[in-house]
């Protein structure tokens, strides 16, 4: 039986190709995979810690934490890479707010995909990365929910797609949504202020890259069926209806604007211990 998490889950949007790529993307730049020790913080279900298994240059020695607060997604992590003889990969269930009792040991490498937006007290979590990390250690992050993710030729998109979906939501559901709840993912940062964070916390930016990605009609299908996406457009509205109403207006909007692609900006940054 598939539960409200799980059907509601980031699972289908971040097996799309295109994130794959945007991921793979940031270990890159962060040089990821020469570490011995690499931390998967928010790992999901292992996309991206599959990423990480590929990219290490020597796996004699090497150790994977792969960090997540569900059960179910780490379960999906550990079936999706499989038995791993030449690697330690430990799966650890603790929110990322717990890093410090999380993981025992100090690490070379941190990696937070497309999560740190969900962080209320960023101050916090960032003192305890920097405090996990062995000397000239490595953090880096991504992504997509700032203040700037969305380029000035997406917003007609975004105004009339959202527009729509309100409308369906009255018309068909009898509902609106609450426009007084705001979930934290919501509440954006600017790309500077993240670079403000993470250097008050005592790390040097190596990395500061803002990548424009053209994100495909399964891409906006997909996360229209994700709990917090779904929460933040239209608080207080029940996650089946508002996934309906989303994908309903999206399907409507796409084929009326005759769209391929509508673009989305992806902040990066790799940082190391000062």
């Amino acid at each position: 039986m598939v539960t409200a998490s799980e059907e509601y889950s980031f699972k289908s949007f971040s097996s799309l190709p295109f994130y794959t790529k945007v991921n793979a993307r940031l270990l890159d730049l962060a040089e990821v995979g020469k570490q011995r020790r690499i931390v998967d913080l928010g790992c999901g279900t292992g996309g991206v810690t599959k990423l990480i298994l590929e990219r290490l240059q020597s796996t004699k020695d090497s150790v994977i934490y792969a960090v997540d607060h569900s059960t179910s997604a780490l379960k999906a992590a550990a079936e999706e890479i499989g038995e791993r003889k030449d690697v330690a990969i430990n799966y650890v269930h603790s929110e990322v707010q717990n890093l410090t009792d999380a993981v025992k040991e100090r690490v070379d490498a941190i990696v937070y995909c497309n999560s740190i937006h969900y962080v209320p007290d960023k101050p916090n979590l960032l003192a305890q990365i920097k405090g996990k990390l062995s000397p000239n250690g490595i953090f880096a992050f991504n992504t997509s929910f700032f203040d700037g993710s969305h380029p000035p030729d997406s917003h007609e998109f975004f105004r009339k797609w959202m527009m729509r979906s309100l409308r369906i939501l009255k018309r068909e559901h009898g509902v609106s949504a609450d426009k007084a709840a705001k979930v934290e993912s919501r509440v954006q940062l600017t790309a500077d202020q993240y670079i403000e964070f993470v250097e008050n916390a005592g790390f040097r930016v190596e990395v500061n890259d803002l990548n424009r990605v053209e994100v495909p009609h399964e891409g906006y299908h997909h996360i229209s069926g994700f709990s917090d996406w779904i929460e933040g457009v239209m608080p207080g509205v029940p996650l089946e209806t508002g996934r309906e109403a989303l994908q309903k207006g999206l399907g409507q909007i796409w084929d009326e604007m005759n769209l391929q692609t509508i673009p989305r900006v992806w902040l990066s940054v790799s940082a190391s211990r000062a």
